[in-house]
Protein backbone atom coordinates (compact mmCIF):
# COMPACT_ATOMS: atom_id res chain seq x y z
CA UNK A 1 0.00 0.00 0.00
CA UNK A 2 2.89 2.48 0.33
CA UNK A 3 5.76 3.03 2.99
CA UNK A 4 4.77 6.46 3.16
CA UNK A 5 1.52 5.24 4.92
CA UNK A 6 3.17 2.67 6.82
CA UNK A 7 5.48 5.39 8.41
CA UNK A 8 2.72 8.05 8.81
CA UNK A 9 0.55 5.16 10.57
CA UNK A 10 3.73 4.57 12.50
CA UNK A 11 4.33 8.07 13.82
CA UNK A 12 0.31 8.52 14.23
CA UNK A 13 0.25 5.69 16.61
CA UNK A 14 3.13 6.40 18.62
CA UNK A 15 2.13 10.34 18.75
CA UNK A 16 -1.55 8.93 19.87
CA UNK A 17 -0.16 6.94 22.38
CA UNK A 18 1.98 9.70 23.92
CA UNK A 19 -0.62 12.02 24.28
CA UNK A 20 -2.75 9.92 26.30
CA UNK A 21 0.21 9.17 28.03
CA UNK A 22 0.27 12.84 29.09
CA UNK A 23 -2.57 13.13 29.88
CA UNK A 24 -2.37 10.15 32.18
CA UNK A 25 -0.09 11.27 34.05
CA UNK A 26 0.14 14.93 33.83
CA UNK A 27 -2.80 16.69 33.13
CA UNK A 28 -5.92 14.66 35.03
CA UNK A 29 -7.29 16.13 37.53
CA UNK A 30 -8.69 14.77 41.44
CA UNK A 31 -11.51 16.86 40.44
CA UNK A 32 -14.39 14.57 38.52
CA UNK A 33 -15.47 17.48 37.18
CA UNK A 34 -12.42 18.85 35.46
CA UNK A 35 -11.86 15.07 34.53
CA UNK A 36 -15.46 15.02 32.80
CA UNK A 37 -15.28 18.53 31.03
CA UNK A 38 -11.26 17.11 29.61
CA UNK A 39 -13.22 13.92 28.11
CA UNK A 40 -16.30 15.43 27.08
CA UNK A 41 -14.44 18.16 25.06
CA UNK A 42 -12.09 15.89 23.52
CA UNK A 43 -14.90 13.28 22.48
CA UNK A 44 -16.76 16.74 20.79
CA UNK A 45 -13.59 18.67 19.35
CA UNK A 46 -13.34 14.49 17.49
CA UNK A 47 -16.47 15.01 16.48
CA UNK A 48 -16.31 18.53 14.90
CA UNK A 49 -13.08 17.26 13.55
CA UNK A 50 -14.58 14.11 11.61
CA UNK A 51 -17.53 16.20 10.53
CA UNK A 52 -15.93 19.37 9.41
CA UNK A 53 -12.56 19.09 9.39
CA UNK A 54 -11.33 15.76 8.15
CA UNK A 55 -9.82 14.84 4.59
CA UNK A 56 -10.20 18.46 3.55
CA UNK A 57 -7.45 19.54 0.54
CA UNK A 58 -6.25 22.22 2.76
CA UNK A 59 -4.26 20.33 4.98
CA UNK A 60 -2.11 19.16 2.20
CA UNK A 61 -0.85 22.60 2.58
CA UNK A 62 0.27 22.47 6.44
CA UNK A 63 1.21 18.62 5.57
CA UNK A 64 2.47 18.57 2.01
CA UNK A 65 3.99 15.08 1.46
CA UNK A 66 1.54 11.95 -0.16
CA UNK A 67 0.37 10.62 3.49
CA UNK A 68 -1.18 14.14 4.70
CA UNK A 69 -4.43 11.90 4.50
CA UNK A 70 -2.81 10.19 7.82
CA UNK A 71 -1.19 13.09 9.32
CA UNK A 72 -4.18 15.23 9.53
CA UNK A 73 -6.41 12.70 10.94
CA UNK A 74 -6.52 14.41 14.47
CA UNK A 75 -9.75 12.52 15.05
CA UNK A 76 -7.00 9.83 16.67
CA UNK A 77 -5.50 12.36 18.46
CA UNK A 78 -8.50 13.73 20.17
CA UNK A 79 -9.92 10.42 20.93
CA UNK A 80 -6.29 9.03 22.65
CA UNK A 81 -6.88 12.47 24.70
CA UNK A 82 -10.31 11.24 25.77
CA UNK A 83 -9.09 8.00 26.20
CA UNK A 84 -6.54 9.06 28.83
CA UNK A 85 -8.82 11.18 30.35
CA UNK A 86 -11.36 8.26 30.46
CA UNK A 87 -8.82 5.93 32.23
CA UNK A 88 -8.49 8.72 35.21
CA UNK A 89 -11.98 9.37 36.02
CA UNK A 90 -12.32 9.32 39.66
CA UNK A 91 -15.22 7.76 41.99
CA UNK A 92 -15.36 5.14 39.24
CA UNK A 93 -14.72 1.45 38.66
CA UNK A 94 -12.22 0.31 37.03
CA UNK A 95 -13.94 -1.99 34.85
CA UNK A 96 -15.86 1.31 33.32
CA UNK A 97 -12.88 3.53 33.07
CA UNK A 98 -11.07 0.50 31.36
CA UNK A 99 -13.97 -0.65 28.57
CA UNK A 100 -14.76 3.28 27.78
CA UNK A 101 -10.83 3.85 27.69
CA UNK A 102 -10.80 0.43 25.50
CA UNK A 103 -13.40 1.37 23.19
CA UNK A 104 -11.68 5.19 22.50
CA UNK A 105 -8.68 4.04 22.65
CA UNK A 106 -9.63 1.20 19.49
CA UNK A 107 -11.52 4.58 17.95
CA UNK A 108 -7.88 6.55 17.93
CA UNK A 109 -6.85 3.29 16.04
CA UNK A 110 -9.61 2.71 13.45
CA UNK A 111 -8.99 6.86 12.71
CA UNK A 112 -5.49 5.99 12.12
CA UNK A 113 -5.90 2.93 9.87
CA UNK A 114 -9.38 4.30 8.34
CA UNK A 115 -7.59 4.92 4.66
CA UNK A 116 -6.69 1.70 4.40
CA UNK A 117 -9.70 0.09 6.53
CA UNK A 118 -12.04 1.45 3.56
CA UNK A 119 -10.68 -0.02 1.16
CA UNK A 120 -10.58 -3.52 2.93
CA UNK A 121 -14.08 -2.92 3.39
CA UNK A 122 -15.23 -1.35 0.26
CA UNK A 123 -12.32 -3.13 -2.33
CA UNK A 124 -12.39 -0.22 -5.19
CA UNK A 125 -13.25 -1.15 -8.92
CA UNK A 126 -9.95 -2.49 -10.88
CA UNK A 127 -10.23 0.19 -13.33
CA UNK A 128 -9.35 0.34 -16.90
CA UNK A 129 -7.28 2.48 -19.40
CA UNK A 130 -10.17 3.79 -21.88
CA UNK A 131 -9.71 7.19 -23.69
CA UNK A 132 -11.57 9.38 -25.90
CA UNK A 133 -10.22 12.64 -27.15
CA UNK A 134 -7.13 12.95 -24.69
CA UNK A 135 -9.60 12.22 -21.52
CA UNK A 136 -9.31 9.26 -19.35
CA UNK A 137 -12.74 8.18 -19.19
CA UNK A 138 -13.88 6.12 -15.90
CA UNK A 139 -14.79 2.97 -16.26
CA UNK A 140 -17.46 3.01 -13.16
CA UNK A 141 -19.16 6.00 -10.83
CA UNK A 142 -16.49 5.77 -8.29
CA UNK A 143 -13.47 6.20 -10.34
CA UNK A 144 -13.89 9.87 -12.32
CA UNK A 145 -10.87 11.24 -9.80
CA UNK A 146 -8.37 8.36 -10.77
CA UNK A 147 -9.78 9.13 -14.14
CA UNK A 148 -9.19 12.79 -14.07
CA UNK A 149 -5.74 12.29 -12.23
CA UNK A 150 -4.88 10.56 -15.85
CA UNK A 151 -6.01 13.25 -17.88
CA UNK A 152 -4.05 15.57 -15.81
CA UNK A 153 -0.68 13.60 -16.52
CA UNK A 154 -1.41 12.96 -19.81
CA UNK A 155 -1.80 16.94 -20.01
CA UNK A 156 1.74 17.27 -18.63
CA UNK A 157 2.98 15.02 -21.34
CA UNK A 158 3.47 11.78 -18.70
CA UNK A 159 1.61 8.55 -19.58
CA UNK A 160 -0.71 6.83 -16.73
CA UNK A 161 -4.14 5.16 -16.44
CA UNK A 162 -7.08 5.33 -14.88
CA UNK A 163 -6.14 1.26 -13.23
CA UNK A 164 -2.62 2.92 -12.41
CA UNK A 165 -4.16 5.45 -10.33
CA UNK A 166 -6.66 3.77 -8.41
CA UNK A 167 -4.70 2.58 -5.97
CA UNK A 168 -2.33 5.14 -5.38
CA UNK A 169 -5.44 7.86 -4.83
CA UNK A 170 -6.66 5.34 -2.54
CA UNK A 171 -9.74 4.74 -4.33
CA UNK A 172 -12.31 2.59 -2.94
CA UNK A 173 -16.26 0.99 -3.83
CA UNK A 174 -17.44 4.89 -2.73
CA UNK A 175 -15.47 6.79 -4.19
CA UNK A 176 -11.83 8.97 -3.32
CA UNK A 177 -11.42 10.62 -0.72
CA UNK A 178 -9.86 14.45 -1.45
CA UNK A 179 -6.49 13.89 0.20
CA UNK A 180 -6.29 9.93 -1.40
CA UNK A 181 -6.38 11.83 -4.65
CA UNK A 182 -3.79 13.92 -3.39
CA UNK A 183 -2.20 11.19 -2.36
CA UNK A 184 -2.16 9.87 -5.98
CA UNK A 185 -1.02 12.59 -8.00
CA UNK A 186 2.13 13.99 -5.67
CA UNK A 187 3.04 10.42 -5.85
CA UNK A 188 3.33 10.41 -9.45
CA UNK A 189 4.62 13.83 -10.26
CA UNK A 190 7.64 12.84 -7.64
CA UNK A 191 8.60 10.41 -9.67
CA UNK A 192 8.65 12.62 -12.95
CA UNK A 193 10.48 15.67 -10.69
CA UNK A 194 7.30 18.16 -10.54
CA UNK A 195 6.04 19.29 -8.14
CA UNK A 196 2.12 20.03 -7.23
CA UNK A 197 0.13 23.21 -6.29
CA UNK A 198 -3.07 23.45 -4.58
CA UNK A 199 -5.06 26.34 -6.03
CA UNK A 200 -6.11 30.05 -4.40
CA UNK A 201 -8.14 32.54 -5.33
CA UNK A 202 -11.06 31.16 -6.61
CA UNK A 203 -12.16 31.44 -10.77
CA UNK A 204 -10.26 35.46 -10.96
CA UNK A 205 -7.02 33.65 -9.95
CA UNK A 206 -7.55 30.58 -11.91
CA UNK A 207 -8.81 32.83 -15.27
CA UNK A 208 -5.63 35.29 -14.92
CA UNK A 209 -2.97 32.82 -14.34
CA UNK A 210 -4.03 31.20 -17.66
CA UNK A 211 -1.78 27.49 -16.66
CA UNK A 212 -3.21 24.92 -17.92
CA UNK A 213 -4.26 21.67 -17.44
CA UNK A 214 -5.08 21.91 -13.57
CA UNK A 215 -7.63 19.06 -11.80
CA UNK A 216 -10.83 20.35 -9.99
CA UNK A 217 -13.27 18.81 -7.68
CA UNK A 218 -16.84 20.01 -8.27
CA UNK A 219 -20.76 19.27 -7.21
CA UNK A 220 -23.73 20.72 -8.74
CA UNK A 221 -25.26 22.55 -4.94
CA UNK A 222 -28.48 22.12 -3.76
CA UNK A 223 -31.21 24.60 -4.67
CA UNK A 224 -29.83 25.36 -8.21
CA UNK A 225 -33.01 26.48 -10.27
CA UNK A 226 -31.76 25.92 -13.72
CA UNK A 227 -32.57 22.07 -14.04
CA UNK A 228 -30.50 21.41 -17.58
CA UNK A 229 -27.91 20.07 -14.70
CA UNK A 230 -29.96 17.52 -13.44
CA UNK A 231 -32.46 16.38 -16.33
CA UNK A 232 -30.25 16.90 -19.07
CA UNK A 233 -26.28 16.37 -17.88
CA UNK A 234 -27.54 13.80 -15.17
CA UNK A 235 -25.78 15.88 -12.48
CA UNK A 236 -26.39 14.93 -8.85
CA UNK A 237 -26.71 17.93 -6.54
CA UNK A 238 -24.19 17.67 -3.46
CA UNK A 239 -22.46 14.72 -5.28
CA UNK A 240 -18.67 15.38 -6.07
CA UNK A 241 -17.13 14.79 -9.07
CA UNK A 242 -13.66 15.93 -10.51
CA UNK A 243 -12.66 16.63 -14.23
CA UNK A 244 -9.99 18.76 -15.38
CA UNK A 245 -9.88 22.02 -17.18
CA UNK A 246 -7.31 21.53 -20.28
CA UNK A 247 -7.52 25.29 -21.82
CA UNK A 248 -9.67 27.79 -23.25
CA UNK A 249 -11.42 28.19 -26.37
CA UNK A 250 -11.32 31.57 -28.62
CA UNK A 251 -14.40 32.41 -27.03
CA UNK A 252 -13.69 32.39 -23.54
CA UNK A 253 -15.05 29.20 -22.48
CA UNK A 254 -13.51 26.43 -21.20
CA UNK A 255 -12.30 23.13 -22.69
CA UNK A 256 -13.24 20.20 -20.04
CA UNK A 257 -11.92 16.99 -19.68
CA UNK A 258 -14.72 14.82 -18.07
CA UNK A 259 -14.02 11.52 -17.32
CA UNK A 260 -18.21 10.42 -17.31
CA UNK A 261 -18.22 12.45 -20.71
CA UNK A 262 -15.47 13.38 -21.87
CA UNK A 263 -14.49 16.34 -23.82
CA UNK A 264 -16.74 19.40 -23.15
CA UNK A 265 -17.22 22.81 -23.49
CA UNK A 266 -18.25 24.68 -20.36
CA UNK A 267 -18.91 28.21 -19.95
CA UNK A 268 -17.83 30.82 -17.58
CA UNK A 269 -21.05 30.85 -15.55
CA UNK A 270 -20.91 26.78 -15.92
CA UNK A 271 -17.47 26.56 -14.13
CA UNK A 272 -18.39 29.59 -11.31
CA UNK A 273 -21.19 27.30 -10.41
CA UNK A 274 -19.87 24.06 -10.39
CA UNK A 275 -16.17 24.76 -8.57
CA UNK A 276 -16.07 25.52 -5.63
CA UNK A 277 -11.77 26.70 -5.40
CA UNK A 278 -10.72 22.94 -4.59
CA UNK A 279 -8.09 21.82 -7.14
CA UNK A 280 -4.58 21.39 -8.17
CA UNK A 281 -2.19 21.65 -10.78
CA UNK A 282 1.32 19.88 -11.10
CA UNK A 283 4.25 22.50 -12.02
Amino acid sequence: MGIDLWVAIAVMTVLAAAIAAVVVTRLYSDVGQRTMLGLAASTFAMIIFLLYGSGQLFWARVFPVSAAIIYSNFAAIFAAMAAGWAWRLPETPAWRRATLAALLSISAVVAILWPLLAIALRPPPAGGDQWSNGVAMQTSWATCSPAAAATLFRGEGIAVSEAEMIPLCLTDYAGTPTLGLYRGVKLIANQHGRQVRLLDGGLPRLIADDDWPVLLSVRLPFGVEDRRFVEQWGWIPGMGHSIVVLGRSGDGAFIIGDPAAGLEIWSEADLDLLWQGVGMRVE
